[in-house]
């Protein structure tokens, strides 16, 4: 599999608010407030604007240990950001 998203970089946007039953609120506007899962929290969190896809993967590969696949994490990572920036929580910055 190729991995052509790998150096992609993304900045988060919004304004983290807190926890509330387990998930993560985001607000990117009066308006748009979001409640993100733990799992996407933490991608969006990583997007920092310097941080590239690959670096999230290895970092997702790393604290998750060998029982997740490598592909499948990148899969994952790249669906969330896509979800992301479809709400426009994170923005591609090269």
């Amino acid at each position: 599999m190729m991995y052509e998203r790998w150096n992609e970089v993304y900045a988060r946007k919004g304004t983290e608010l807190g926890i509330d039953r387990g998930n993560f609120v985001v607000e990117l506007d009066e308006e748009r407030v979001y409640a993100l899962s733990p799992a996407v929290y933490f991608v969006w969190s990583l997007c920092d604007g310097r941080t590239s896809v690959g670096t999230i993967v290895e970092n997702i590969v790393q604290n998750a240990g060998s029982e997740l696949d490598k592909e499948e994490i990148y899969r994952a990572v790249v669906e969330i950001i896509d979800r992301l920036t479809e709400a426009g929580l994170v923005e591609k910055v090269r």
